[in-house]
């Protein structure tokens, strides 16, 4: 027998065999585990490495809302203090306030207390203005009345003067033919009306009489102030188209008009003409009377409507003062501009 088939058939070895294929078996076994623990142990690692990344990423997150917050939490901190501080300012102009609204109310008691002192003194004021104006308008009318006396004085004694020459040359010449007598008495005629006429605007300006108010026409008042007028040949005067009705007194308006016209007439030299215009609101009319003379100087505009004033040698100067009185004795208003000569009279159409 060979020693081979004696090692082959022993059984140590035999056992041994089977231990080292029993070895080799679970060694396999082991690797195959091994291997998929590896694999494992793989996937967990590439698990927490996502895990890692996520939460790093959380955590920067985190932390840039913490900064967020951080910055927040700085920035109502500051707005807190400035809050503190403009509550503190708010108080001091609060104790500000409350001490000058103590200090208002003890001045508007003394304001109250100078204001009832200053009616008084107002109304002492008022009562002694009312008499020094009362004592200046009468001293205004004595000097008015003195100067219109003197003025008047001054007016008649021309015409006295021609009266009592021309009755002194009839007297003394009785057998005075009939023509020579005819012109003396033209003369005194004359010198008579010019009396008239100056007596008339003195008592047309010191005396007032209350209005007799009825409805008419301006239309009928132009047309009766132009009948009462002598009209040069020459001159042509427009009259207005339209017509609106006025309750006024008719006689005082057409010597008003009447006046104006005169003016006009005796204001242009040769030829020309007056046009008068006129117009209507819903309370007043509106009449312009406007002339092609050689119109009024700027340095005597201001002085036109005075009393006594006059530009012409045997004028009053009270024609366009007593025009004026009864236009503002109507509620109405009259005013004058030059270049050309234009007045404008407003009245209200219910006096």
């Amino acid at each position: 027998m060979q020693s081979s088939d004696i090692l082959d058939e022993s059984p140590i070895v035999k056992e041994l065999s089977n231990v080292a294929s029993q070895a080799f078996h679970e060694l396999e076994i082991t690797k195959q585990s091994l291997k998929e623990k590896e694999l494992e142990l793989i996937e967990i690692a590439e698990i927490s490495n996502q895990k890692i990344h996520a939460a790093v990423k959380t955590n920067q997150d985190l932390q840039n809302k913490v900064q967020i917050l951080m910055d927040f939490s700085n920035t109502l901190e500051t707005k807190n203090k400035e809050l503190e501080q403009k509550n503190n300012e708010l108080a001091i102009r609060e104790n500000t306030y409350n001490k000058l609204n103590h200090e208002l109310k003890e001045q508007l008691l003394n304001v109250s207390k100078t204001e009832k002192d200053l009616e008084l003194r107002k109304k002492y004021l008022e009562k002694q203005v009312e008499l020094k104006t009362d004592a200046l308008i009468k001293s205004q009318k004595m000097a008015i009345i003195g100067e219109l006396t003197s003025r008047l004085a001054h007016d008649l004694r021309n015409p006295l003067s021609v009266i009592k020459t021309a009755h002194g040359i009839m007297k003394e010449k009785p057998k005075m033919d009939v023509k020579q007598r005819l012109e003396y008495n033209a003369r005194i005629d004359r010198a008579l009306l010019r009396i008239i006429h100056l007596v008339n605007d003195v008592l047309g300006f010191v005396r007032i009489t209350d209005l007799d108010l009825n409805e008419t026409s301006v239309r009928s008042l132009i047309d009766s102030a132009i009948d009462s007028i002598d009209v040069p040949k020459q001159i042509e005067i427009i009259k207005p188209t339209d017509d609106f009705k006025i309750n006024c007194d008719f006689r005082k308006l057409e010597a008003v008009f009447a006046n104006l016209l005169t003016n006009s007439i005796q204001a242009i030299e040769k030829e020309g003409k007056i046009e008068l215009r006129l117009s209507s609101d819903n309370d007043s009319i509106k009449l312009e009377i406007e002339d092609t003379g050689s119109g009024i100087p700027k340095s005597i505009m201001p002085k036109i409507f005075d009393p006594l004033f006059t530009t012409k040698a045997n004028g009053t100067g009270l024609g366009l003062a007593i025009c004026k009185t009864i236009i503002e004795q109507h509620g109405g208003t009259i005013t004058v501009k030059s270049n050309p000569t234009t007045f404008t009279i407003i009245l209200p159409k219910n006096q």
